[in-house]
């Protein structure tokens, strides 16, 4: 569909008002990719249906590999239809409306008669691609995602059809339901009514054994108070002392304010094993916390790949574009955590993988490593 003369004058002043913008506030916007190539695939978005236009524009930042530099409200703010993750190659549902928590724990074959492996290979070109966890973490999002699909010419934008080793199962566009999901890092009822248990949804702590597992979610204060937080520092440091090992579990955190929790890494106890579980979702702000962690303290690292080159582009400003109001996220520093180091991937030195049945149970193998080995 051609656009219309003044949706077209729209687009291209904001494209215009866009790479003007980027210029004057990423750290280095053309590190990665040529400035004619990048100016030619933003010409390109100028000329897209006004629907996918925040799509087109992905797919120019997605050039920069920066994954911090992208459009924020993709989709338009349309939800998914399903919850998916990369798991051991395969996609893998792990959430659904309450219509279809059969599909829960199916490895997905197709999408609206298209081999999955098809759908893929279209729909990564949205990822920035910073690193190979950086793509797989992305494409579960994308391929869940009627516009997304709809954009690439693999269906409409009303429904989707996904198959399964169970066959076929037509889902509609949501409205107004809910996806359950199954997490298997969420801690349990029971683990919440344990007597050592400390702490909220983005800071909590418990013992198992003699160890101190700390799962910090989110690195953000916001919803609690500033007493409830230095409460919490108080409480884990003098418990800290008691207990022969520490564990630090990163792996639902995709970063925030490193300054959070900042003073509290730094007065933990130097006489401790540490272990920090990491993860996909590890990111961000949680990258400096692991990385410290590693060479301050000794940590050793469990679990699975990190989320994020260590070496990379990082804090935010907003952009606005003038007529569309489409809401960018740009870059304005640069972090090398590891400087002279250019490594792709932090790996752990204990791999402590989170499987489909672990999903299925809804189950932390972490609890179980812990046990048997610390």
């Amino acid at each position: 569909m051609e656009l219309n003369e003044r949706e077209n004058n729209n687009e291209r002043e904001d494209i215009e008002y866009l790479q003007k913008e980027l210029e004057n506030t990423h750290y280095d916007l053309y590190r990665d990719v040529d400035k004619d190539i990048f100016t030619n695939s933003l010409e390109k978005a100028s000329n897209t249906e006004p629907k996918y236009f925040k799509l087109a524009i992905q797919e120019s930042l997605a050039l920069l590999r920066d994954a911090h530099t992208h459009v924020s409200g993709m989709c338009n703010n349309e939800p998914p239809i399903l919850e998916c993750r990369e798991i051991e190659g395969g996609i893998y549902i792990i959430g659904a409306t309450e219509n279809h928590t059969n599909l829960i724990g199916e490895e997905i074959k197709g999408i609206n008669g298209h081999p999955v492996s098809d759908v893929v290979s279209k729909v990564s070109k949205l990822s920035s691609n910073e690193n190979r966890e950086v793509l797989l973490k992305d494409i579960p999002l994308y391929i869940a995602s009627p516009l997304i699909l709809s954009y690439y010419g693999f269906g409409s934008e009303d429904s989707v059809r996904v198959t399964t080793n169970i066959g076929s199962t037509d889902i509609l566009k949501r409205k107004g339901e809910k996806i359950k999901t199954r997490n298997p890092l969420e801690w349990k009822e029971s683990e919440l009514e344990d007597p050592t248990f400390l702490g909220n949804r983005d800071y909590r702590l418990r013992i198992i054994n003699n160890t101190l597992l700390f799962q910090y979610n989110n690195c953000t204060n916001e919803g609690h108070t500033i007493e409830e937080l230095k409460s919490f520092k108080r409480d884990l440091l003098e418990i800290a002392k008691r207990v022969e090992k520490i564990v630090v579990d990163l792996r639902q955190n995709s970063g925030g304010n490193t300054h959070v929790m900042e003073d509290l890494f730094l007065k933990l106890p130097e006489d401790k094993k540490f272990y920090v579980a990491i993860g996909r979702k590890t990111f961000s702000s949680a990258m400096h916390h692991l990385l410290y962690l590693r060479e301050k303290k000794s940590a050793v690292l469990i679990g699975e790949n990190a989320g994020q080159k260590p070496n990379r582009f990082g804090d935010c400003k907003e952009i606005v574009l003038p007529n569309s109001k489409t809401e960018i996220s740009c870059s304005y520093k640069y972090f090398e955590l590891l400087p002279g180091q250019d490594i792709d991937v932090i790996e752990p030195e204990i791999r402590i993988p989170i499987t489909i049945e672990d999903y299925k149970r809804e189950r932390d193998p972490l609890n179980k490593w812990i046990e048997k080995n610390i």
